[in-house]
């Protein structure tokens, strides 16, 4: 098992902790300041994608880092 103080796990977790961030951020900028519309100029839709590719990111070192023993 990784010790907590590897640089790839804390590199994951500031992923997972990023990902959950931005994904709040950025639905509920759609929610509240878009009136429930996405709009794909918004910085909120930006926020989302970003929230997305760092829980992808961190999915894909997850499973990388359990498997180099």
């Amino acid at each position: 098992m990784a010790d907590r103080t590897d640089p790839g796990v804390r590199l994951v977790s500031a992923l997972r902790l990023a990902a959950v961030v931005l994904l709040a951020v950025g639905f509920s900028g759609w929610l509240f300041d878009d009136g429930g519309e996405v709009s794909l100029e918004s910085p909120f839709t930006l926020a989302f994608g970003a929230g997305v590719a760092c829980a992808f990111a961190s999915i894909y070192l997850g499973i990388f880092l359990a498997n180099r023993e």
